[in-house]
């Protein structure tokens, strides 16, 4: 069976690990060979991702679901990576969605959507030893998705209803571990009052997206904690940003980790003019940058089965 999963930007303004989006900004595939046998073991094959099975997403969600279901056999799993790695795109992630989700079938286990979350996160141990839902939830399911609850998992796809494409502006900025180093980078404590706006900027973006408001989704792609606190990981955010909205684009936000930021552009936006200032605003800071125009995606599909 192979199976293919969309890329996905997570975090979304004050969304983090909350929110995430998927679009068709680029694929994986998973390739998932199965042969029964008298134990357990699983193969990795690919290029440019770790081997072991305790150090690759896909490998390690898969072997946490096929142990807890007592299920004995050999497995290679061959992965194809059309996701960038360590640019906020969701990669990682991805690539255990499509596992689980191929497993699901071949096992024909009966996943329900929750608990088809709950071990393809397991899979972001393995990538920067947190089980964070987000990213997997998006390119499972497609749209996008909220993380409703940890314990148990729970996931809720939100209607969109408006039309807008999604400027992904890439910095080629490799970080080592920056999924990790990120993350500690988050506040422990916050001031109530900015936790107040960050809550105001939530549901504004939600609502945004429920009722079609373009000004209620720009006011929803702010944060006041999350992106504050990592601006010295991507020093170009803020001017990338003022330069977005001030050519109309609808709003923008670093897509999960970072470096790459989303911008959301619809009709009214001037889409020439902000790519053309960003990529010179990140050559500026010594970057070389790319960009994608995505549309929303939908989840994992399988794209053969023999």
């Amino acid at each position: 069976m192979i199976v293919k999963v969309f890329s996905s930007s997570a975090n979304l303004g004050a969304g983090y690990d909350i929110l995430a989006l998927a679009h068709n900004a680029f694929e994986d595939a998973v390739e998932l060979k199965v042969e029964l046998s008298s134990d357990l073991s699983i193969k990795v094959e690919g290029e440019g991702i770790p081997l072991e099975i305790e150090k690759n997403t896909s490998s390690f969600a898969l072997y946490e679901l096929l142990k807890d279901f007592g299920i004995k056999a050999r497995v290679r799993v061959k992965i194809i990576k059309g996701i960038p790695v360590g640019l906020g795109l969701g990669s990682s992630g991805a690539s255990a969605a499509a596992a689980i989700f191929g497993a699901n079938e071949l096992f024909e286990l009966g996943l329900s959507r929750d608990n088809l979350v709950k071990y393809a996160m397991k899979g972001e141990i393995a990538s920067c030893g947190y089980p964070h839902p987000d990213n997997v939830a998006a390119s499972l399911v497609g749209g996008l998705i909220n993380v409703v609850s940890l314990d148990p998992i729970h996931v809720e796809k939100i209607p969109i209803n408006i039309d807008f494409d999604i400027l992904l502006l890439i910095p080629l900025a490799k970080i080592e571990a920056k999924t990790k180093k990120a993350r500690e980078m988050v506040p422990k404590q916050i001031e109530i009052s900015k936790y107040v706006s960050n809550s105001r900027y939530l549901s504004s973006l939600i609502l945004g997206f429920v009722k079609g408001d373009r000004e209620l989704i720009r006011l929803g792609l702010n944060d006041e904690i999350v992106e504050k606190a990592r601006e010295p990981l991507f020093p170009y955010y803020s001017k990338i940003k003022e330069i977005a909205i001030s050519h109309n684009a609808i709003g923008a936000c670093v897509s999960g980790a970072g470096p790459t930021m989303t911008v959301f552009i619809d009709s009214y936006s001037d889409k020439n003019k902000i790519i053309e200032e960003a990529l010179n605003v990140c050559k500026a800071y010594g970057y070389e940058c790319i960009y994608k125009i995505a549309k929303v995606a939908g989840g994992a599909r399988i794209e053969r089965r023999d």
